[in-house]
């Protein structure tokens, strides 16, 4: 962190050298060849804070200062060198670059920010959903000033900058295509940067690289004036016995969250704080008067667990910031009664969201996130898909489904997409769905995606990039998304289709026994007196057949027989969790390329580890549905809806809920289905990669309908 901070102060340096901004600045090619380059250093950013740059250069000179005080100079000393060499290298280049590249080396050096949901924007992701915003905005005369004071941006978790500067980088790069001249282009930065961006956050630090990444290559902007507020967090020693909740504290204002005619919530001032000391007391923007009436609410939003809020303060504090945020959320939603099911307990990410929301109120206004792609399918987020698509028109989502290239943030390998919305009432246009292949890796390679996506409409993307497709409002509507989790969009239509079929029937109930098993059972022989078999296995090597094959044996981890013959010879917790085994068994958790089935059915009952029991079903009952459930209708239907992640999805018992099979009380239907298993049930089923088998060959195709 302390090597950030130096770099950024010392491209900032060589910066002010070559344009000649201030007297007496050295070229960093002096600093680093005089005798005692600490000292030089030193001097040099001090007389450069005293007529600005205070954010950039103050917490360089105070990393030299901890340094000297441990007394260990001649390493300062070298380092300070290199640093020097290195700045004066790429100083002028690094200004147009348009993106982010401190944020990812400062995500890996921080090590673990998952309790405040720290995971950075990747430079070309940040750079797309940048794109693809003031597309959403329309076209405009981007060499206007008015145009830009006009598309007030706001990113409520602004972390390094990322997806501030790479709005900054497309605005300049479109006034540009327009003629704007060079001269032109410094002074709409300017604009941008002290009136047009605001960013908020609660890192100190990556506030600070922020601002270098806005105000590289314009020396005539006022760091004073920069939109950027560092938001109370934790304990405030202004106010010993309260805690903050960062951005989240805006929840709490009236002017943000409340709609006309709603009493008065009796605002306090937040107390955000400079992100750094003003010398001459100007002050910042409000934080309330910068995120209110914004153009453009821009954010890739802490996705954690509000258990985790705060987890480098003692327990205390950790339980009074996880209270401050239920606070905030009964003021969210006393002033707006909609967002009552919007809001998720366990995650911080629909707060964000909601208070965005609020900050953009006038029609027109665009949205843009970063989201787990599994968001835009979980039946636990179906109600806020449903109040976004209400107040919003989803504009367009953008997944990438290239294997280990899915995710847009930093240090995570989850599948992300970048889902950019329009506030617009009454009828709402279809949404466009792009599915790409491949990431662009830079942003050459961005400006090619940007171009292609101008030219395709629909289908097939030029040049291998993916494909565009357009979902109808109405299913936007009922909060159905799904054609995120898709590559194709055939067969998101197919999934579609099957899962609002008439003809087809609600599946049983399906139960998850695993942590039951986990918490009171272990492995053991088949030999053991009190083993039971159980369904283990989901992968490649697992269940192989549609038939089930139990492939361990459990026993219960405390065996005390006293218990046992007091129970009339069998364990309590044996005998309660066999209560739950099954003809039927389908899959909790998978890896979506090896593995081979979603349900197998046998004579025999049995539970399952990563696999749940479907109960009430007759052993010819559950033959049928199992192979349903492993037909292309079944499997479609299962993976529009996965949990975790699209590559090792979960489905927990309220997916099986949204899926329709055949009515098997129906005798002929359930005859025919369990004809089928019988005919392929010693097949073994290849993997989900290797395509169609033997045993669809052998199965029934469904015939269309007369």
């Amino acid at each position: 962190i302390a090597a950030l901070l130096l770099m950024n102060a010392a491209m900032l340096h060589q910066r002010i050298a070559n344009g000649q901004w201030l007297p007496g600045v050295s070229s960093l090619d002096a600093v680093k060849n005089s005798p005692n380059a600490v000292s030089a250093l030193t001097r040099q950013w001090t007389a450069i804070i005293g007529h600005d740059f205070k954010p950039i250069l103050e917490p360089a000179v105070k990393v030299i200062y901890a340094v000297e005080d441990t007394g260990k100079t001649a390493g300062l000393e070298r380092a300070l060198r290199h640093i020097a060499a290195e700045a004066q290298r790429i100083a002028e280049t690094y200004a147009d670059m348009g993106a982010d590249h401190a944020g990812p080396l400062f995500n890996r050096v921080m090590g673990n920010q998952a309790s405040d949901g720290a995971f950075f924007t990747r430079p070309p992701a940040a750079a797309i959903a940048a794109r693809l915003t003031l597309d959403a905005c329309g076209e405009a005369d981007w060499r206007d000033p008015q145009v830009w004071q006009d598309h007030q941006t706001v990113d409520l978790a602004c972390g390094s900058g990322a997806l501030l500067a790479a709005i900054l980088a497309d605005l300049k790069r479109r006034a540009a295509a327009q003629g704007a001249s060079d001269a032109q282009i410094a002074q709409l930065q300017k604009i941008a940067v002290e009136d047009t961006l605001k960013g908020m956050d609660i890192n100190p630090v990556s506030l600070q690289l922020a601002a270098s990444q806005l105000t590289a290559g314009n020396h005539d902007i006022r760091y004073r004036k920069m939109g950027l507020h560092l938001m109370p967090y934790g304990p405030q020693t202004h106010n010993p016995g309260q805690v903050s909740a960062g951005t989240l504290e805006l929840l709490g204002q009236q002017s943000i969250v409340a709609r006309r005619g709603v009493m008065d919530l009796g605002d306090d001032q937040i107390a955000s704080q400079a992100v750094w000391p003003q010398h001459d007391n100007a002050e910042l923007d409000d934080p309330v008067e910068a995120a209110q009436n914004a153009r453009i609410v821009i954010m890739n939003p802490p996705f954690t667990n509000r258990a985790k809020m705060g987890e480098k303060f003692p327990s205390e504090t950790q339980r009074a910031l996880r209270a401050r945020a239920d606070e905030m959320e009964r003021l969210l939603v006393r002033n707006d009664q909609a967002l009552a099911n919007f809001v998720d307990k366990n995650a911080l990410e629909p707060l964000f969201t909601a208070l965005a929301d609020k900050c953009m109120t006038n029609a027109g206004g665009v949205f843009t996130m970063i989201n787990p792609t599994v968001a835009l399918c979980a039946p636990s987020a179906q109600e806020k898909r449903r109040i976004l698509a209400q107040r919003y028109h989803i504009h367009t989502v953008l997944t990438c489904h290239q294997p280990g290239n899915v995710n847009m943030s930093q240090s995570t390998g989850i599948n992300e997409s970048i889902i950019v919305a329009v506030r617009q009432d009454g009828a709402k246009p279809p949404t466009r769905f792009i599915n790409l292949d491949r990431m662009p890796a830079d942003d050459a390679e961005v400006d090619a995606l940007h171009q292609c996506l101008l030219d395709c409409a629909n289908g097939i993307i030029a040049n291998g990039w993916g494909e565009v497709s357009h979902w109808p409002a109405e299913r936007i509507e009922a909060g159905d998304w799904t054609p995120a989790v898709w590559r194709s969009p055939k067969l998101a239509e197919a999934a579609a289709q099957f899962a609002n079929d008439d003809n087809l029937v609600a599946l049983p109930r399906a139960w998850q026994v695993g942590r039951e098993l986990t918490q009171n059972f272990k492995r053991d022989q088949k030999s053991h007196p009190h083993s039971f078999p159980v369904i283990d296995s989901g992968g490649a090597d697992g269940q192989q057949h549609i038939q089930s094959n139990p492939d361990s044996y459990w026993v219960p981890k405390m065996i005390d027989d006293s218990i046992r013959l007091a129970n009339g010879g069998t364990f309590p917790h044996t005998e309660k969790l066999l209560n739950k085994t099954s003809h039927l068994l389908v899959t909790f958790k998978h890896n979506s390329s090896t593995a081979r089935l979603t349900a197998v059915s046998g004579s025999d009952q049995y539970i399952g580890n990563a696999w749940m029991t479907i109960t009430d079903v007759s052993e010819t009952e559950a033959k049928a549905l199992a192979v349903f459930l492993n037909s292309t209708p079944g499997r479609l239907q299962i993976m529009r809806n996965p949990g975790q992640s699209l590559v090792y999805p979960q489905y927990p018992p309220a997916i099986y809920a949204t899926i329709r099979v055949p009515d098997i009380k129906d005798a002929r239907i359930r005859q025919t289905l369990a004809d089928c298993y019988e005919q392929t049930k010693e097949l073994p089923v290849p993997q989900y990669r290797d395509g169609e088998c033997e045993s669809a060959a052998n199965g029934i195709r469904p015939r269309p309908k007369p």
